[in-house]
């Protein structure tokens, strides 16, 4: 197996298509094409399966992919040694989640590694994938994540509350609801390719409950949701907290709500990192550590 035939692997499945990867390696398809199907024979297996014009790994290409991107990066690390330099350390977050915690993972990656770092700021979807595929060694997103070869660490988990139309009271029960409280009604939701297993798990918990339909909002839609909401009698499940971006957007403080009873529904937040990484394993180590909630129950973003 050479090392040509790792890279050409690992920039395929990230780019999706032949033509791509072979415009990033600088060369022609064809024979990135034969690269590929050699590295096939050599595994014994297809790595990729065609489906709607993109390429997605296989059983195999999807076990393969954790120990290629360790191949590169060891590969990596023993021309800095040459070069006498050193593979670099990244690191990013979702903007689509606490500020506080953002903050303090960068804070926190500069202190242990010792400088400056940059911080990639993505959706949970896109980070994850920038992990599996070598691009980021450390990232704040949403859990859980059922991506092979990722480890996590949740650090916090959200407290919910239920937003209606202003002057809606039919959901006035004097007591924090059940989400069977809500069958019937329509919620909206932010977009499930912000991280799908984890809003997966989420809306199959709220469709469980009874609630009539879930629909996905844009996120472009946040500055208008309170109109639509009172033109439709949707209802959200949003999380009191300034910390949070849709603060910005989304009045919280004026916004007609009343209290999810704890323990409804989860949705956390946490550290992910590729699990075969011997290269920054130290570094992630002592970042966890220093960033690890208490031991006992998740601290809320309420």
């Amino acid at each position: 197996m050479e090392l040509s035939q790792v890279r050409a692997f690992v920039a395929v499945s990230r780019l999706g298509t032949i033509s791509a990867a072979a415009e990033e390696l600088h060369v022609t398809p064809s024979p990135l094409s034969r690269t590929i199907r050699e590295l096939e024979r050599r595994l014994d297996g297809e790595l990729f399966q065609r489906t709607y014009h993109q390429l997605e790994r296989t059983p195999l290409g999807e076990r393969f992919l954790p120990l290629a991107v360790e191949i590169i990066a060891q590969a990596d690390e023993a021309e800095a040694l040459s070069a006498a330099g050193s593979v670099p350390f990244r690191v990013g977050g979702t903007p689509w989640t606490s500020r506080v915690l953002n903050q303090r993972l960068a804070e926190v990656s500069e202190e242990v590694a010792g400088g400056a770092l940059g911080y990639a700021s993505e959706l949970s979807s896109s980070l994850l994938r920038a992990l599996r595929h070598g691009q980021l060694d450390l990232a704040l997103v949403h859990l859980p994540t059922d991506a092979l070869g990722i480890s996590s660490l949740p650090l916090a988990q959200y407290g919910y509350v239920v937003a209606v139309a202003d002057g809606d009271t039919s959901l006035d029960l004097g007591r924090p609801l059940h989400l069977t409280d809500l069958a019937g009604r329509r919620m909206l939701t932010l977009p499930l390719m912000m991280q799908p297993t984890a809003m997966n798990a989420f809306v199959d918990t709220i469709h469980a409950a009874g609630v009539e339909a879930v629909e996905e909002i844009d996120l472009r839609e946040i500055v208008g949701l309170r109109g639509r909401m009172a033109r439709t009698g949707e209802v959200m499940l949003i999380t009191h907290s300034d910390e949070l971006p849709a603060a910005a957007f989304f009045d919280l403080n004026t916004a007609a709500t009343y209290p999810l009873a704890s323990g409804e529904i989860s949705l956390q937040v946490g550290l992910a990192w590729r699990s075969r990484d011997m290269l920054h394993r130290d570094l992630i180590e002592r970042i966890a550590a220093k960033l690890s909630p208490p031991a006992g129950e998740l601290p809320y973003i309420r």
